[in-house]
Formats: structure tokens, sequence, C-alpha cells
């Protein structure tokens, strides 16, 4: 990595390798004592203060201190249920209340929505609009009518 930084520094200012060494080369103040490492400062003027980028300065040496292992690491998902498996599991029509037959109608996008030319929009899609969604729990019945009709009304 410090080569590959030494030429990138190098190539920038158009100097070579050994000039960027002799040019950047700074002893860094770390918690081991100092250490030696690469520094470079850009004065801003204006009363700011100068940006400071260092590199190295790492002490290689192994750590022999004991470390305490935890068996009982945080859990990074929670437990519950998304919202459209909840809605499954109601096993209710969001549009007429039926509990036969539910499916899940689905749109590609939620700009699908609301086409241009369309002046009075069918209450499936002002629901799936109001709640951002791009899905809908719907019977088989109003499914049917949502793909055929463009409307959903319960046919029994």
């Amino acid at each position: 990595m410090e080569r590959s930084l030494t030429k990138t520094l190098a190539r920038k200012y158009r100097i070579t390798v050994p000039q960027v060494y002799q040019r950047f080369r700074a002893v860094l103040d770390t918690e081991h004592g100092p250490r030696r490492g690469l520094q470079v400062t850009v004065d801003r003027g204006g009363g700011k203060k100068p940006l400071v980028a260092q590199w190295g300065g790492i002490s290689l040496a192994r750590d022999l201190t004991p470390t305490v292992l935890n068996d009982d690491p945080p859990k990074i998902w929670s437990g519950r249920r998304s919202e459209l498996v909840q809605r499954l599991l109601a096993d209710t029509c969001e549009l007429c209340g039926s509990q036969h037959q539910v499916e899940v109608h689905h749109i590609r996008a939620l700009k699908d929505l609301n086409p241009k030319e369309r002046k009075e929009p069918p209450e499936w899609v002002v629901r799936m609009a109001s709640r951002r969604r791009k899905t809908l729990v719907v019977c088989r019945a109003c499914h049917e009518g949502i793909h055929y009709s463009g409307s959903a009304s319960r046919q029994t």
C-alpha cells in the first residue's frame, strides 16, 4: 500500500518515488511512541487550519493481551414478519373484505399507478398510491376485476 501511495504521489507531483520519500517523510506520534511514516500538509490560507494527511505509524507488533469472546452477539435481524407477510396472514381482501381465495396483485413500479390520460382512478389504484405499496392483497374476484375490467368490483 505504501508503494502504491508513493507512486500515486510521484505521478501527481511529477517527481520520482525517492523524491516523494524525501519530501513527505515524517516522524508521527502514536500511542506506541514515535513511528516513521508519510505526512502531507496542505496550507489553505485565510486563517483556516491546514489539511493534514498521515500514512503509516502503525505498529505491526502482535497484541498479546487476552481477548474476551462474546458468545451472545446482538441479532442482526428482528424476528418480526414483514408487512406483506402480515397482510397475507390476515387472509382478507383489502378491497371488499372477503376471505375467499386471497391473492396478491403486484405492479412493476409506483409510477405506473398514475398514467396521465386517466381521469378518475379506480379504488385499487387509490389504495395502492395512498399506501405507496406495489402490492395489494385481494380476493380472486377483485383480482380478475383489476386485470380484466380495470376496476375492482366483487362479483358474487
